[in-house]
């Protein structure tokens, strides 16, 4: 199933329990046209339909995540007009993933590339990272990052980095909760794979009930959410993992009677 997708700008990698969506226009640090917006989109689409898959990584070839649109394509013909719906449609695809998501950030993270990260459900980052949102530079606005934006670092300092088009290091961006980790940029990929099965390591069924609950947090009110909670409560119940969690409780209780030392 997974293979390349239109001109090769994103291809899609699977490492057992991990699939990566990895950005693939090194040559212009991952820039953004048409065959990547609907390559990104059939690439997610490849990913939720393949069974076995728990943790999902969103990179960048080469020396960047990616620097935002390509300004060739805008100089030659400018903006197609699907290149937006497709963009967007492949961002939202991402969010509504029944898998977590996770963008692994080096060097330029800009524009769209930025509105890509944010539309993962975690953001790791080297510490040689740059983020921007220069939309606003260039005449224009950053697509739905004026939606997702305000809702992961409040609306002062989005609209501060969506107006101003300001860069923000990675230390930055961790304080103002733009990203959620920075690691060293020497053995960056080793560091962040660590991070990475951390998450592969959680029971999956939570996981997935918790990124469904959290991702409408801000668009429905408790009373639906709390609904719709009860369902995912039966099926996190009934899953094996609770059954493991319940069978290992038993075990250090158990433990606990014959004199073992209680776990702190």
């Amino acid at each position: 199933m997974f293979g390349p997708t239109p001109e090769d700008a994103v291809l899609v990698r699977r490492d057992g329990p991990i699939a990566e969506i990895v950005l693939n226009r090194p040559t212009v640090l991952n820039a953004m046209n048409l065959a990547w917006v609907a390559g990104l989109g059939q690439a997610v689409s490849e990913v939720a339909a393949a069974d076995g898959i728990e943790v999902v990584v969103v990179r960048g070839e080469g020396r960047s995540f990616c620097s935002g649109l390509d300004l060739t394509m805008m100089t030659e013909i400018g903006m197609p007009s699907e290149f937006y719906p497709l963009q967007e449609a492949a961002f939202s695809a991402l969010e509504n993933l029944d898998r977590l998501v996770i963008a692994q950030i080096h060097g330029y993270c800009l524009g769209g590339g930025l509105q890509l990260a944010i539309a993962c459900d975690l953001r790791i980052a080297s510490e040689d990272a740059l983020f921007a949102l220069p939309a606003s530079r260039e005449g224009l606005f950053p697509g739905m990052a004026v939606w997702r934006l305000p809702r992961l670092i409040g609306l002062g300092r989005a609209m501060r980095l969506a107006v101003s088009g300001e860069q923000a290091s990675a230390a930055e961006a961790l304080a103002m909760g733009l990203v959620d980790y920075v690691c060293p940029a020497e053995g960056f990929a080793d560091a962040a794979r660590a991070i990475v099965e951390r998450y592969v390591a959680v029971p999956q069924t939570a996981a997935r009930a918790t990124k469904r609950l959290m991702r409408t947090a801000f668009e429905r009110d408790f009373a639906a959410v709390y609904q719709e909670s009860l369902g995912l409560l039966e099926r996190c119940l009934g899953s094996p993992d609770v059954a493991a969690a319940r069978q290992a409780w038993a075990h250090r209780q158990a433990g606990r009677h014959d004199g073992e030392s209680w776990p702190g």
